[in-house]
């Protein structure tokens, strides 16, 4: 009994050790890409042949399909992929994901200590790039370092004829579903796979059940990426939902295919765990093979079902990713995206604020909470990014400098927003407000000072000269107005203390406007030096 408590230690020390071996692994590969590489890999993605080949390579030198899939999602939350792109990127992964289990049905775990050993050297004693490559190593000798504790664990479990009778007494509907759960549980469909390619090598694995589980855990894997899509960025959320449709779909489509193919396997005749491979590599491509042609149907698809089923949330961060901060190229284009969706928010709130009747209150009860909200997840986001050195790489330097500048600005711009501008229109009223003036003279000045904003969010969106421009001269044109309001309010007869109500009103739309222009044309000038800087790099 005390054996049989040991051998099941060593089988989750085993599971353990591999699970925690893939996870090195992930990290090990995502540390070697840097910005020049990720930019070399969104020109390589651009086609679909090439895009699914690399998720395909990725996930098998990495040993699982997270790292490139985390990959693919930053590089289309950055506009350098798109979501179909994306979508192939996985199919490749889902493809290269089967490496794994080829490698362990290899029964090569006698060469983890061989691994531990050149890895510990390369990480110790060799350059930059070498202590990389020995931090895959590393992955790879935990990963088959796990591999030996199962077997430590599995052959004298199943050399007991009570456990071995009771496993090869599992029907394959139940295999099916205890594949599914394990997937499901251990996030890693890797790990059932090594499971099952370990009972199956000491002869324990009934031959009905190979398809079985390679469907549980093909279709179990899914259960990581729904938890993808319940939170997190958009883009995240709809792949996460075409994972699941994608491995649903074709795990359904696979089922009455499934006699032809033990068949199949019957008639050549390799050994169970090569069958495992087998079993797991036609399901893949099967799958693959069915939705290639239609990737754009499917995350049109996603994006659809995900904006029936999801809960407005202004404040979550959709472009935020805290994997990309170490690097800083994309993780200040990520920061820049998620500012243009504040900007628009601002810019529509203050359009419900000032046009109130015209647009009901809606977007009031909403906006100011989210505005708050992202303002707060960019600025954590902005100060935990690892500023570029100017020496290493001086256009992405510029660029974390201007769009830190530009959020500074921003910063002020929604706090003014959210706090005296509507505060200020709800304790007077807007009503009361325009009858200080004109009618004519509030929507003069209501229309200048929107378009003016909508110039200098544009300009910052777009980096555009010309728009700055055209917000700064608005800005003068606004203070021009402002000045004369002043004069007149405040002197002779109508120079009432009621009036201040509406003085200080416009100085929050005047703060506002200084605060949005700065954003725009600072972000402008230095990513004007960083082109110029950029045109001399490719010069030399």
């Amino acid at each position: 009994m005390l054996q049989h408590f040991y051998n099941i230690i060593n089988i989750l020390g085993g599971v353990c050790l591999f699970l925690y071996g893939a996870a090195q692994s992930t990290d090990a590969f995502r540390a070697a890409f840097s910005a020049s590489t990720r930019e070399a890999v969104s020109q390589f993605t651009r086609k679909k042949p090439k895009a699914m080949l690399f998720g395909a390579a990725l996930a098998a030198v990495a040993q699982g399909s997270t790292v490139s899939t985390s990959i693919a999602i930053s590089l289309a939350d950055v506009g350098m992929l798109s979501l179909a792109g994306a979508v192939v990127v996985m199919m490749g992964a889902s493809i290269g994901g089967t490496f794994v289990t080829f490698l362990i049905s290899l029964d090569i775990v006698s060469l983890s200590p061989l691994l531990i050993t050149v890895s510990y050297l390369m990480i110790q004693f060799g350059g930059s790039k070498t202590k990389k490559i020995g931090g895959v190593f590393r992955a790879l000798a935990l990963i088959l370092l796990g591999m030996f504790l199962l077997k430590l664990g599995v052959d004298p479990l199943l050399a007991n004829p009570t456990v071995r009778d009771a496993v090869v007494g599992v029907g394959p509907v139940t295999m099916f579903f205890v594949a599914l759960v394990g997937t499901a549980v251990l996030q890693s469909s890797a790990s059932v796979m090594a499971l099952a390619v370990t009972i199956a090598m000491s002869g324990a694995l009934p031959v009905d059940s190979v398809f079985p589980v390679a469907l549980g855990s093909h279709l179990g894997s899914t259960v990581t990426m729904l938890l993808a899509a319940m939170g997190g960025r958009r883009n995240a959320r709809i792949l996460g939902l075409s994972t699941f449709l994608y491995k649903l779909i074709g795990t359904a489509a696979f089922v009455p295919l499934v006699p032809g193919a033990e068949a199949f396997l019957a008639r050549i005749g390799f050994l169970m765990p090569t069958n495992i491979v087998l079993a797991q590599t036609l399901l893949v491509i099967f799958n693959a093979v069915i939705f290639y042609p239609w990737p754009q149907i499917l995350s049109n698809w996603s994006a659809y079902l995900l904006s029936k089923l999801q809960k407005i949330d202004l404040g979550n961060p959709l472009y935020l990713d805290e994997k990309m901060l170490e690097i800083p190229s994309l993780a200040t284009r990520l920061l820049a995206k998620e500012m243009i969706r504040l900007c628009n928010y601002i810019e529509a709130l203050l359009q419900a604020l000032l046009y109130h009747d015209k647009t009901g209150n809606e977007l009031e009860k909403l906006l100011p909470d989210g505005i708050k909200e992202l303002t707060e997840a960019c600025e954590r986001y902005m100060y935990a990014i690892h500023p570029p050195s100017i020496a290493v790489d001086s256009v992405t330097e510029l660029e974390y400098r201007s769009t830190s500048y530009a959020m500074l600005s921003l910063r002020e711009v929604s706090h003014v927003a959210t706090q005296r501008f509507r505060k200020q229109i709800k304790k007077t009223g807007l009503k009361k407000l325009a009858s200080e003036m004109t009618r004519a003279e509030w929507d003069k000045m209501a229309e200048l000072f929107m378009k003016t904003v909508r110039d200098a969010f544009h300009a910052f969106a777009l980096g555009d000269a010309d728009l700055v421009a055209r917000a700064t001269q608005g800005k003068d044109d606004f203070g021009k107005v402002v000045a004369f309001m002043r004069t007149r309010l405040l002197g002779g007869e109508t120079g009432r203390r009621e009036n201040s109500a509406l003085l200080d009103f416009v100085t929050a739309e005047t703060r506002i406007l200084r605060g949005a222009i700065e954003a725009a044309s600072g972000d402008v000038l230095i990513q004007d030096k960083a082109g110029e800087k950029a045109g001399e790099n490719i010069d030399q």
